[in-house]
């Protein structure tokens, strides 16, 4: 999923920058969701953190058994 409808779905970048402590600036340069704040992006989007970040959390398992 794109980086810029993640943040969207959480609530836009300075609702975002505000969660994770950082400047909405930092947040709207984002080409992936930092690991550190993928939990809380995670919380505030209602995406799995195995949709922000496939490369550190792994796959789904629903999204695996939908594939087969």
């Amino acid at each position: 999923m794109n980086t810029r409808e993640i943040i969207r779905r959480a609530g836009g970048p300075l609702k975002v920058a505000k969660a994770v402590g950082r400047h909405h600036a930092t947040v709207i340069g984002w080409r992936r969701v930092p690991a550190e704040h993928v939990r809380t992006v995670s919380r505030m989007s209602g995406l799995s953190p195995h949709i922000i970040r496939p490369d550190v959390f792994g796959a789904d398992a629903a999204d695996e058994r939908g594939a087969a």
